[in-house]
């Protein structure tokens, strides 16, 4: 019986680390290579304000392929986790700040997905990548 208490969080918390992953290869990888969400990443980095737009547009996306892969691996998740805190940050100050009715075409203007991303990598820093 304690086997099957100990696994079950251990087995929810590579869940989350996968999904997380999942989740920010799918954003870099549509960031990338879909014209309409490229647009709308580049209308949030201008309203917004984020310097360094030329190095920006193409940084972030590959970076958050970069963690997304590492977090479906399983390698180094606390710190991809800790790396996806600022990025995350920064996506919550976009929602806010940003009201051009394109800027996010697959989610809503407030910054609910940025804080529950937020809350799923807390896990991960907090509890290791599981096994």
């Amino acid at each position: 019986m304690n086997q099957i208490k100990q696994k079950f969080p251990d087995k929810l918390i590579v869940g989350i680390r996968i999904m997380l992953g999942i989740i920010f290869i799918m954003t870099g990888l549509m960031k990338l290579f879909l014209s309409d969400y490229g647009a709308a990443w580049a209308i949030q980095l201008v309203e917004s304000g984020i310097p360094f737009y030329s190095f920006t547009y193409y940084f972030v996306p590959i970076f958050e392929v970069i963690l997304g892969v590492f977090l479906v691996f399983g390698y180094y998740s606390r710190i991809a986790a800790l790396f996806i805190f600022p990025l995350m940050g920064v996506a919550v100050y976009v929602h806010l700040t940003v009201t051009h009715p394109g800027a996010f075409p697959s989610q809503p203007q407030d910054p609910y997905m940025p804080i529950a991303v937020m809350l799923m990598s807390f896990i991960i820093l907090t509890k290791g990548g599981g096994k």
